[in-house]
């Protein structure tokens, strides 16, 4: 049984039955499976030496480890993020074979300290959830799948072993599924206010994170279900104040899908026409940059290098073209008019791409915000039109949730195994530390889902 039916749960099931498992039935607490997997960004890191040697990114196992463990403030539980790490590539191959086109390009996510996002053909993550949904249907009635049916409880033996779980489907019909183990799968807690803010004693212990900063998640889905259902089988629960906010909310909604935001070629600009931090910084250093800026906000600032063709649709799966439409993003030929529609003083402007300009042009030179162009993407930005969309820090992942071992088990406070009890993808803690890598939550989300599904089958 998996309790949820997001990238995490989708991976679980169809790994789960390629590793022996007879029948499995998913509990999908919305009307639809792919949860928040669907509206993300798709990246998802990995060492790839085939693709990130053809665009001459030097990489390595060990530099993705050295990144993760950095970037989440250095207390990610060193087991898991080896484990992540090592095994994100063969994680990519295996999403290749289940059907998942991925581009040859790689880049790099926001906050990835690293250029190896790899990101799929189609839009965002439903060029994952896609194959994988698909995928399940070739197993017939090995699979089943309850949509509209919000987990409530999970059933234990007498011996302290899951074997089962119950919910109701469409707000009135009970379910019960009795299964020898059962997988958590739902994701985090993003969008429930009250509890992030209950536990908010972290990284941002300095900010309100009230119905102000909105998320990047799916409100219905994000409320912690999880964690009550972990708890009540004695599993242990770490590291919830790790909360991450991403720098690329939308004002008002704290959505991202108006712009494609992540990657090289975008400058962080405040209302005084400046530049103010390193836009290759890790994301909490980004926020906590933003929040000091005047109201909080800023513009995100980038040119044709970014969007070539404005009919062209980019890796959101967006074009351009209807985001001048809609009011989102403004465009001018030049900064002076950028500055005018911005309401920035132009020289200022100027300076700041100038600025930007000389770092991109002398790769390897460190400008005074600490920015180093190293990326094979970085570039001068010098051409027209230039577009600009205002953005704000928002809720995006939580890093705290269920304790568990390199096979995906639930852990207890004692370190041992909830017998029937799995857990994988943003429900669970440890990986990430305090903050998590821009494109490692998808990493995270097939190679744990992946594992649990066959540590599930198999009843490791």
């Amino acid at each position: 049984a998996i309790i949820g039916g997001g990238g995490t749960g989708l991976a679980a099931a169809v790994s789960a039955l390629e590793n022996g498992a007879k029948k499995v039935v998913i509990l999908e607490k919305l009307g639809y499976l792919g949860g928040s997997t669907n509206v993300s960004g798709g990246a998802l890191n990995a060492v790839d030496d085939k693709r990130q040697k053809a665009q001459g990114i030097d990489d390595s196992v060990q530099k993705f480890y050295e990144a993760t463990m950095k970037g989440g403030h250095n207390v990610g539980n060193p087991e898991l993020v080896k484990y992540l790490t090592e095994n994100a590539c063969p994680t990519v191959e295996w999403m290749e074979k289940e059907g998942v086109v991925f581009r040859d390009k790689i880049g790099a996510a926001t906050g990835s300290l690293g250029q190896r996002s790899h990101y799929g053909k189609k839009p965002a993550g439903y060029a994952y959830t896609s194959v994988f949904e698909n995928k399940l249907k070739e197993y017939g009635d090995r699979v089943v799948v309850l949509t509209e049916t919000p987990a409530s409880k999970l059933i234990m033996d007498k011996s302290g072993r899951v074997i089962g779980v119950s919910g109701l489907h469409a707000g009135k019909q009970p379910v019960t599924v009795m299964a020898p183990s059962v997988i958590l799968a739902t994701g985090g807690f993003g969008a429930n206010v009250k509890f992030r803010q209950e536990v908010n004693t972290g990284v941002w212990k300095e900010v309100t994170l009230d119905n102000r900063i909105g998320t990047t998640n799916i409100n219905k889905a994000a409320q912690g279900d999880g964690l009550k259902l972990a708890k009540s089988a004695h599993a242990d629960i770490i590291g919830l104040s790790d909360i991450q906010l991403h720098p690329n909310g939308t004002p008002g909604t704290g959505l991202m899908q108006d712009i494609a935001t992540s990657g090289r070629n975008r400058l962080f600009i405040n209302k005084n026409g400046d530049r103010f931090v390193s836009e290759s910084a890790a994301r909490d250093t980004l926020c906590k940059a933003i929040f000091k800026q005047p109201d909080g906000t800023y513009w995100l600032l980038m040119n044709k290098l970014r969007y070539p063709d404005e009919n062209k649709p980019d890796r959101m799966g967006v074009t351009m073209k209807d985001m001048l439409a809609l009011g989102r993003v403004k465009k001018a030929d030049t900064l002076d008019e950028m500055a005018k529609l911005i309401n920035v003083p132009a020289d200022h402007l100027k300076a700041a791409v100038a600025e930007y300009n000389k770092a991109a042009s002398n790769k390897g030179t460190k400008d005074k915000f600490g920015f180093v162009a190293t990326n094979t993407d970085d570039a001068p930005m010098t051409e027209g039109p230039w577009y600009a969309c205002l953005k704000v820090p928002t809720v995006h992942h939580t890093m705290g949730g269920v304790r568990i071992d390199t096979l995906a088990r639930a852990l207890d406070k004692d370190g041992k195994p909830v017998p029937g009890l799995y857990a994988a993808g943003e429900v669970t803690g440890g990986i990430h530390g305090a903050n998590r890598l821009g494109g490692n939550a998808i990493a995270d989300v097939f190679t744990f889902g992946r594992q649990a599904g066959a540590s599930a089958a198999q009843q490791k």
